[in-house]
């Protein structure tokens, strides 16, 4: 064999093994970029889905603190529209006829009726009232204070170191205790 068929063949073999080597090469690269490129699309898909999570999380948070901050509204709404009872009754009470009103103090004094004590009055019903109770009260050992008390009505009955508190704003604090429930359900259902 000549040199030149022996150099040419080296040559040739040295030519496929390159180009084997660079087919090789060239198939790994690619299998690298198609790898490297479904894991970008892959982390993209999730960053997708996670945002997609994270924004209807967020929508139903949003959603959950609207829906609490509107009952929280009509809650506040409906204890307003009790209160507003509440004191347009204490207004209706202490607004009576004055008739009515004396038998309706009168009959919150009936517990007391043989007790000792002193009726402090409001300066009001204390001008208008003090001297038709005494009338009614001629047999019972209580008497109408000198000194008035800060009330929009009832009165506060002293006995010694213990009063008793009758005014129409403890009253209808009482009541209202009691029937808050009652009144919310035939006012809101």
């Amino acid at each position: 064999m000549s040199v030149e068929k022996i150099t040419a063949r080296i040559l040739q073999e040295a030519q496929d093994e390159a180009a084997a080597l660079k087919a090789k090469a060239e198939a790994e690269r690619d299998a690298m970029l198609q790898k490297a490129k479904d894991e970008a699309a892959m982390q993209t898909l999730t960053m997708q889905q996670k945002a997609q999570t994270d924004a209807l999380l967020l929508k139903e948070r949003r959603k959950s603190v609207a829906e609490l901050e509107a009952r929280k509204l009509r809650l506040s709404a409906k204890q307003e529209m009790i209160e507003t009872a509440f004191d347009e009754a204490a207004e209706q009470l202490v607004h009576m006829d004055q008739e009515e009103y004396k038998k309706f103090l009168l009959s919150l004094l009936a517990p007391y009726y043989k007790q000792v004590g002193e009726i402090v009055l409001n300066e009001r019903d204390k001008k208008n009232l003090e001297r038709k109770l005494m009338a009614e009260l001629t047999e019972s050992p209580m008497v109408v204070a000198e000194d008035t008390a800060n009330i929009k009505g009832g009165f506060i009955l002293r006995q010694g170191c213990v009063s008793i508190n009758a005014s129409v704003e403890k009253l209808l604090e009482q009541v209202k205790k009691d029937i808050t429930v009652q009144i919310a359900e035939t006012l809101f259902s």
